[in-house]
């Protein structure tokens, strides 16, 4: 932002030609902990598009370069694998795993990145031996602790040194390439905050690699980037050792495991998790409104925050604490951004069926405190439940609080009444610090919505009963053993309220309680401290009760058919807990509160939850990475070195993104916990899952936060922190098709929107009830990952196979999804594969280093099956997630979607279609008459549409040059690079894409935009008409600057000169049966004629 175009221009020059390169790419070096796939590949693809944009394909990076996360994860590199890196440099491993790999010089190896992708998944990985900083002794900057002396090599100078530093660097490097087997070895030159002074370094080395080179014989060095040592390493061609786990936890020594920071700041990891949501809800509204980029800055403002987020000491809760202040603020920020064009969508296309930006939409974003001013107004209001997922939710709950003067009723979409009911709100959230609401109720009913897509459910408020008021619950104060019906298993309580056992369907009985407690941190004088990075309990390792339970309030739903009971349990300290049972699906859940912790005491407090059962689960237990495949954890183990532990709680914890899970193979039960964030979790006794909910610590551990961790709340007397686990007891058959669906619930809430000012009647006149982006919803197995407008007409898509292999009979296999009628309200008619990130073609995969290595067990290679670019057919094998932008056809649009042009979406059926004439008939989503009538005007090759409606709608007409065919029932005309091959490369990239949209009786529109691939070059068309009409075309390293041009009907015509790398003439000619394009470049001429096909 700060350089000027000169500065620019060296930049870009140094990027073409190597000298400079981008490593990793992403808008932040991510953690590894503690963030989600989902914002693990969109910040890596945001800050790829930025530097594609930028800089083209010189600009794409080729290597991963994570020097400083806190341990590292299998799915990273899984992820990397698939954005086409070729290698993984980190600088941070576990201080025995590092010392035995110098020993068996395996610091460089091959890591397996997963069971399920097979050799896709493989990751050449280089582990730095001394971390990421220059040599000792070699650092010419100010923020350098042991900063050098400048290098003399004027050998008349009474300071010459040049040969003390050239035998200090010789001497270093040969010791360093004892932990190394190539030739070839990476240093790094400079640390944190390094450069400022970039001149002084430059100057010391090169001195220093024209004295070393000048003077030694056995070592050479010279200025490199990490691609090239890559491919000078794979050059030596050697066999590697390989890996197949991950690298967690990372301890630093032998008192400092870095499992703390999985758990620390709770809230704020929460926040990102709601930030996350909102941002996918926010993009796939955005592309079902037709907005076409007009709000790409707002949601490009939350984008770029939650970039940041994914920082390795941000969403790690690793800074300072005005510092997450300031993170949480920009993320409420960006929000905001989002919900208002979520509401402008609603308003102007989605929710209404003419635009109406006066209807005015209530997001509640206090919900989690029970607060929401409009449903507590004890007036009536409406609630508008979007669903994210590519699956109709069926039967999920929602609750909102509400005037407890008032009776309520609820009526679904259709009109029908929805079963409902009101239950108390917690004590604990009735009193939870900043909450503002009165509201001691809420109001709780079971919603069906549509695969991507909302419903709406109206809620009236009276003074006076009905009959058809809800019921509050019935409320019990537990007093005996206490047993509660489940689809499955009865749930059994026992005389204080607290959960004792399930007694399942064919009577044996499961064990289960749920128990506080907490580890006193370690802050003796002279050791290492607890702190924000680390997690290290006090000498006795031992974690004590918390909190006696005082007494449990039993509300049950009176009608026995909503399915809902709840235990409030009230405890003697600063913990509470409501535990749900939905009998509908045999969930149990634990919604907790805890805080603040007192430390008056000057002791910091670490507080976890377990969850106790009678199962025998042989000390092994599974978490998963980044919330999709699953690990196998083995107490006091580590697959790949005898490890030895003197923290035994903190170096058996592990990173819990979305579940962590516990087997008994003998009963064939499987407990699994699913949670709303990242924490970190173990199994410290056989049949025993623990997991960290909170941390306040009375001392820093000296990582480099440099404060302790003491979050002060809203009222400064410390932080409250609600959340959830659900869990789920199951045969380990049927387990993965329960917590596989549930993450992803709970990963993509719904979003809930809430309106007033119109009545029932009027709210059904005007407003549309029900809406699905979808044709029909996606197979079990298949989520839609992402949806968004990526340039123009285009649409970045992915979607992922969210099952491993074997782990369900059915949806483990493979399925096929086909593109073409995938969406309700747009078509798509074109599909380019990309790579993860999306910043490459997928076939340049076919490009990256293949190293050899011993495998680590068998290889087991998934199926693979091509995109079918014509039938648009995409096959997913387990865990595989596959990426491309699509070109679409925009629907035309009647009361809600009643037509897609050139095919119908609703029942239509095909009356007429000889010649070239097309008419078709059909209905409307509402039921109401529509028909078609399609005739091509040969004298200009494309088409003209009629249609009859109620509704006047815009003819569109689509013409798109890609495929050497004119398509007689469609009505375009196209052509494509791909049939240039005979010619020089860069004519065979100049070829632009075209939509023609028709103006009316006289004229069309065309809009002319770039292909992929010639994103980043300067382009200069200039286009002349035979009517003498002139249009000219600059883009300067601008992929999105698209153009219009108005053709008058009549014109037979056009030449453009097209000037990118090279300057090519395009002439295109027009005649009622045929259309010739002549392409001229220098001496060489091409010419193409399309001849029309009668009948």
């Amino acid at each position: 932002m700060e350089q000027d175009d000169e500065q620019k221009a060296i930049v870009k020059e140094l990027v073409k030609t190597g000298q400079l390169e981008f490593v990793n790419g992403g808008w932040a070096m991510n953690d590894e902990a503690t963030c989600t796939y989902y914002s693990i590949i969109d910040q890596m693809t945001w800050g790829h598009r930025r530097l594609n944009d930028t800089f083209g394909q010189c600009g794409v990076p080729k290597v991963a370069w994570h020097i400083d996360p806190f341990g590292h994860s299998r799915e990273q590199a899984n992820l990397f694998a698939a954005m086409n890196f070729d290698a993984f440099f980190f600088a941070r491993q576990d201080f025995q795993d590092r010392e035995q790999r110098i020993r068996t010089k395996t610091l460089e190896h091959m890591w397996q990145g997963s069971d399920d992708r097979g050799s896709d998944g493989d990751l050449f990985t280089s582990m730095m031996h001394l971390g990421y900083g220059s040599p000792p002794g070699f650092h010419w900057d100010l923020p350098a602790g042991d900063l050098a002396d400048p290098i003399i090599d004027n050998v008349n100078s009474e300071e010459y040194n040049a040969a003390q530093y050239v035998e200090k660097l010789v001497t270093f490097a040969k010791s360093y390439a004892g932990a190394y087997t190539t030739n070839n070895l990476l240093i790094p030159m400079g640390s944190d905050f390094q450069y400022q002074d970039a001149h002084v370094w430059f100057k010391n080395m090169d001195k220093l690699i024209k004295n070393v080179n000048e003077r030694s014989k056995d070592v050479k060095i010279f200025y490199s980037t990490p691609s090239c040592y890559a491919k000078a390493v794979h050059a030596a061609n050697r066999t590697w050792s390989s890996k197949r786990d991950d690298f967690f936890p990372y301890a630093s020594d032998e008192h400092a495991y870095w499992t703390g920071f999985y758990t620390s700041r709770p809230a704020l990891k929460r926040f990102e998790r709601v930030g996350n949501n909102i941002l996918q809800i926010c993009k796939q509204i955005d592309v079902l409104a037709e907005n076409n980029e007009k709000y790409e800055e707002k949601i490009t403002q939350l984008r770029e925050i939650m970039g940041e987020f994914q920082h390795h000491d941000a969403v790690t809760g690793t800074e300072k604490q005005h510092v997450a202040d300031n993170y949480a603020k920009n993320l409420d920020s960006g929000i905001k951004s989002c919900i208002d064009v979520i509401e402008k969508s609603y308003q102007m296309k989605l929710l209404t069926k003419n635009p109406n930006p006066n209807l005015k939409l209530h997001f509640c974003s206090a919900l989690n405190t029970s607060s929401c001013p409009i449903t507590e107004s004890g007036t009536n209001f409406t609630v508008t439940i979007y669903n994210p997922l590519g699956h109709e939710i069926t039967g999920q709950i929602f609750r909102f609080p509400v005037d407890s003067s008032k009776f309520y009723n609820v009526v679904s979409s259709d009109g029908k009444p929805v079963a409902a009911t009101l239950v108390k709100t917690p004590e604990t959230v009735q009193k939870m610090p900043g909450r503002t609401s009165k509201a001691t109720e809420e109001l709780v009913f079971r919603a069906i919505v549509p695969a991507l897509g909302f419903s709406t459910y109206f809620i009236s408020a009276t003074s006076v009963k009905s009959s058809h008021s809800i019921i509050e619950t019935k409320s019990t104060k537990i007093i005996s053993e206490t047993l509660i019906k489940s689809k499955s298993f009865d749930v059994v309580f026992d005389s204080s309220g607290l959960l004792n056992h399930l007694k399942l369907k064919d009577g044996h009985k499961v064990a289960l309680s749920s128990q506080f407690a907490y580890y006193k941190s370690y802050q003796e004088s002279g050791g290492r401290a607890s702190g924000a990075y680390a997690f290290r309990p006090n000498v006795d390792q031992k974690a004590l009760p918390l909190g006696k339970i005082l007494d449990a309030q039993l509300f049950s739903s009176q009608d026995s058919s909503f399915g809902v009971f709840e235990v409030h349990q009230r405890f003697d300290s600063y913990i509470s807990q409501v535990v749900r049972i939905d009998t509908q699906t045999d969930q149990i859940e634990f919604d907790w509160a805890v805080g603040p912790i007192p430390i008056e005491d000057e002791q910091g407090k670490e507080i976890v939850v377990r969850y106790i059962t009678d199962l025998s689960s042989n000390r092994t237990f599974f978490t998963d990475a980044n919330g999709r495949q699953v690990l196998k954890r083995v107490w006091n183990h580590r697959p790949t070195w005898n490890v030895s532990l003197k923290e035994p709680i903190a170096g058996n914890y592990y990173p819990v993104n979305s579940r962590i899970f516990l087997q008994d193979n003998v009963k064939g039960l499987q407990l699994t916990v699913l949670n709303d964030r990242s924490q970190g979790g173990t199994s410290p006794v056989d049949g025993m899952l623990e997991v960290m909910i909170h941390r306040r610590l009375y001392y820093d551990d000296l990582f480099g936060v440099s404060e302790e961790l003491n979050e002060p709340g809203v009222d400064g007397k410390g932080l409250v922190v609600r959340g959830k686990h659900v869990l789920v007891v199951e045969s380990i058959l049927k387990s993965a098709a329960r917590h596989r669906e549930l993450a992803q619930q709970i990963a993509n809430e719904p979003l809930i929107t809430f309106s007033t000012g119109l009545t029932e009647s009027e709210y059904r006149s005007h407003l549309r009830l029900t809406f699905s982006g979808l044709a029909s919803q996606l197979p079990k197995n298949v989520h839609l990952l992402t949806l968004e407008q990526w340039n123009h007409d285009r649409l970045l898509l992915r979607l992922e196979h969210f099952y491993q292999k074997d782990e369900d009979s059915e949806l483990s296999k493979p399925v096929t999804v086909n593109l073409k009628k995938l969406f309700y309200n747009f078509e798509i008619v074109s599909a380019q594969e990309l790579t993860l990130s999306a910043n490459a073609p997928v076939e340049n995969k076919a490009n990256r280093l293949k190293f050899k290595y011993i495998p680590e067990g068998k290889i087991e290679e998934p199926m693979k099956i091509t995109f079918d670019a014509q039938k648009l057919d995409v096959t997913l094998s387990p865990m595989e997630i596959r990426c491309g932008v699509i070109l679409l056809i925009i629907a035309i649009v009647v009361g809600i979607i009643a037509l897609v042009i050139f095919a119908f979406v609703s029942a239509g059926k095909a009356i007429q279609k000889e010649g070239i004439k097309f008419e078709a008939k059909g209905t409307d989503k509402d039921g109401k008459p529509v028909s078609v009538k399609i005739n091509f005007d040969s004298s200009l090759m494309f088409a003209t549409t009629s249609t009859t409606t109620e509704t006047p709608i815009t003819d569109l007409i689509t013409g798109r040059f890609e495929n050497d065919r004119f398509n007689r029932d469609s009505g375009r005309f196209t052509s494509s690079r791909n049939n240039l091959n005979s010619l020089p490369y860069k004519i065979a990239q100049s070829e632009d894409k075209i939509i023609i949209k028709r103006n009316g009786e006289n004229s069309f529109t065309m809009t002319i935009f770039p292909p992929f691939g010639y994103q980043s070059h300067s382009i200069e068309k200039e286009i002349s008409f035979t009517s003498g009409k002139v249009f000219k075309l600059s883009r300067i390293n601008d992929p999105h600057n698209t153009v219009n041009v108005t053709i008058d009907v009549g014109e037979s015509s056009w030449s453009e000169k097209h000037v990118g790398y090279q300057t090519v003439n395009i002439k295109r000619e027009f005649t009622k049966e045929s259309m010739k394009t002549t392409y001229t470049q220098n001496d060489l001429s091409y010419e193409k004629i399309f001849q029309r096909k009668k009948g």
